[in-house]
């Protein structure tokens, strides 16, 4: 039988020996994303889109402009693993020929409205960052900016 004051050695010796035998933290390996990394997305991606519609639906409830906005071109789509998934969009986007106070707020659908024309249409780029916590079933747009085109 070992003695006392050996089991605490030969106890840590043990747990190291095990931890050395454990495989390679994925991480570790050349390629691999990190973890909270941006992934990029395709736009026809559903939950792009998805994160689309509820940045649009943000952005027309908190726009100054008489017309609804819809969007025309996702250019970049990027996700990120948080406490749920924040999407970072960069869109391109049209007034349409919607106003705002000629139509049901409660279910707006934007693809029924045809884009503005001519002097009347105002093109935006805007970059998105919306969080989406699938397990609530809720979107938040935390941030936006837009530039005139």
């Amino acid at each position: 039988m070992a003695r006392p004051s050996l089991l605490l050695p030969l106890g840590l010796a043990l747990l190291a020996l095990c931890l050395l035998a454990l495989p390679r933290d994925s991480r570790a390996r050349p390629g691999d994303r990190e973890v909270g990394e941006r992934q990029d997305l395709s736009p026809s991606d559903p939950q792009v889109r998805k994160a689309t519609q509820a940045a649009m639906t943000s952005y027309n409830m908190g726009s100054n402009s008489i017309y609804y906005f819809r969007d025309t071109t996702i250019l970049r789509a990027q996700s990120q693993l948080v406490a749920g998934i924040k999407y970072y969009l960069t869109v391109e986007m049209g007034s349409t020929a919607c106003r705002k106070n000629a139509m049901a707020r409660d279910h707006i659908d934007l693809t029924a409205c045809p884009l503005a024309a001519g002097v009347q249409q105002e093109k935006l780029r805007c970059d998105f960052e919306i969080l989406t916590v699938p397990w609530q079933n809720s979107f938040q747009l935390l941030k936006h900016d837009c530039v005139t085109l």
